[in-house]
């Protein structure tokens, strides 16, 4: 089982980040003699990555980067994957048909506000995300008019069943409620707004990491 990383700043810095000497990673503080560098948009992975590799150098966080196990989700075995594709590639020479993402194709017949259509319906896929393309885990996806539902993993992923003109709606406690239309894709990406009478936007934070 892998180690969980989890990042704070005890005693923030509080010298002024735009004073600062532009670097290409960051800025240079004159007070510490330190680059600091700026992840203020990097991932978890990314995030773990310089932690390991600079354990003793200074960063710009949001607040909502500390404090927290990161989420690293695992990578696939390029063994594997390779395997797979050549499966895949196999049986679609064989038999003549496409196959997108393993996903089955399904037709059933559907119910759309209240009249009675016959439509080929599809497994679509997400993320959800923030307003600083941070994955949210646990959001709410339903089909409109339908019982079809589910909710978001750690990583933001979605999959559900939904035809072409089918409205998915997205709701989480502190995100603001959104809809769209489900089109002919079979990947989406989603943001949802911060609910800025509930939830204050994240703060920079200076300073060593521990």
């Amino acid at each position: 089982m892998s180690k969980k990383i989890n990042i704070s700043i005890p005693a923030p810095c509080h010298e002024n980040w735009e004073a600062m000497s532009p670097t290409d990673k960051g800025r240079f503080c004159a007070s510490c003699q330190k680059n600091v560098v700026d992840l203020t948009k990097a991932s978890d992975r990314q995030v773990a990555e310089f932690y390991k590799n600079n354990p003793n150098e200074c960063g710009l966080f949001l607040d909502t980067q500390l404090n927290r196990d990161l989420l690293i989700p695992k990578e696939k075995s390029r063994f594997w994957a390779a395997a797979s594709a050549a499966v895949l590639s196999f049986f679609a020479v064989g038999t003549g048909q496409a196959l997108a993402q393993s996903e089955p194709v399904a037709t059933q017949e559907t119910i759309s506000k209240g009249l009675a259509n016959k439509t080929v319906s599809l497994y679509i896929s997400g993320t959800v995300v923030n307003e600083h393309n941070k994955p949210i885990p646990g959001v709410k996806v339903v089909v409109k008019y339908s019982t079809l539902q589910t909710v978001t993993d750690h990583e933001g992923r979605f999959t559900i069943k939904a035809a072409p003109g089918d409205t998915l709606k997205f709701t989480d406690a502190t995100f603001e409620t959104r809809k769209i239309k489900v089109t002919n894709a079979t990947e989406y990406t989603v943001a949802l707004e911060f609910k800025e009478k509930t939830v204050r936007k994240p703060s920079q934070i200076m300073g060593r990491y521990l």
